[in-house]
C-alpha cells in the first residue's frame, strides 16, 4: 500500500519545479514545431523520450543529421547508468518489478535530485515520494509541450529569442536542487566541463561530453 504522506510530499517539493517544468515544455513544443516536427509528434517524444536535455538535443542536431542526434541522445542516456544505479541502493529490495519499471521510467534529473536529497533528510518512503515528484514533472511536461506545440506554427523562436532561454531554463531547474558545498561543487565542475567541450568539441559530441562529465563528477561525490 501506498504512503500517502510520501506520496503528498513528493507531490508538494515538485510543485516548486512546476512553473519551470511547464515553461520548459513550452519551449520544447515551439522550437521542435519549427524544426519541422509535426505537433503530435512534438507531444508524442515528451511523453515517450521523456528527458528534456535529449529532446532539446534531438531538435537542436536535426539538420546536423541522424549520425549527429545519435551520438548526442546516447550519450545524454548514459547518465541514466549512475543515476539508476544511486536510485537503486535506496529502494527496498521486495519492491516490486513493476514499481521499479516505472520509477525507472520517469528517470529525470529534477526528480531524482528530490528523491535523493528527500531520502537524506527525512523518513519519507523512497518509491512512494519519487511517484508523487515524478506525476507533477510529467504532467506539466506533457502540458507544457503541448501548448509550445499549438503555438509553434505561430512564433518565430529567433525572433523572440527563445532558444537563449534554454540554459535559463535549466538553471531555474537545477537551482533549488543544489545544496551544500558538494553539490556545489559537483555543479560547478559539471558547468565548466560543458563550457571546455563547448569550446573544443564538434557540436554533437559537445553535448555527450557535458553530460559524462556531469555523470562522473556526480558519482565521484556521491555520498
Amino acid at each position: 500500500m501506498m504512503d500517502r504522506s510520501s506520496l503528498l510530499k513528493g507531490i508538494r517539493d515538485a510543485a516548486g519545479l512546476a512553473p519551470a517544468l511547464f515553461a520548459f515544455g513550452v519551449l520544447f513544443g515551439v522550437l521542435a514545431v519549427d524544426r519541422g516536427m509535426s505537433p503530435w509528434l512534438a507531444v508524442a517524444s515528451s511523453a515517450i523520450i521523456l528527458s528534456g536535455a535529449a529532446q532539446f538535443a534531438l531538435v537542436g542536431l536535426l539538420p546536423a543529421g541522424t549520425g549527429a542526434v545519435l551520438v548526442a541522445v546516447t550519450g545524454l542516456a548514459l547518465r541514466h547508468v549512475p543515476m539508476s544505479a544511486a536510485l537503486a541502493r535506496l529502494l527496498p529490495a521486495d519492491l516490486s518489478r513493476v514499481r521499479r519499471l516505472a520509477l525507472a521510467y520517469v528517470l529525470v534529473d529534477e526528480t531524482f535530485g528530490l528523491t535523493v536529497v528527500a531520502a537524506r533528510r527525512s523518513q519519507v518512503v523512497v518509491a512512494d515520494y519519487k511517484t508523487g515528484a515524478d506525476v507533477m514533472l510529467v504532467v506539466n511536461w506533457l502540458a507544457g509541450t503541448a501548448v509550445g506545440a499549438g503555438l509553434g506554427s505561430m512564433v518565430d523562436p529567433t525572433r523572440f529569442g527563445l532558444g537563449e532561454l534554454f540554459p535559463l531554463l535549466f538553471l531555474g531547474l537545477a537551482a533549488p536542487l543544489v545544496r551544500g558545498r558538494r553539490a556545489w561543487v559537483t555543479a560547478g565542475l559539471a558547468v565548466v566541463g560543458a563550457l571546455v567541450a563547448a569550446q573544443v568539441l564538434p557540436p554533437a559530441w559537445q553535448v555527450t561530453a557535458a553530460a559524462v562529465v556531469a555523470a562522473g563528477v556526480g558519482s565521484r561525490f556521491h555520498d
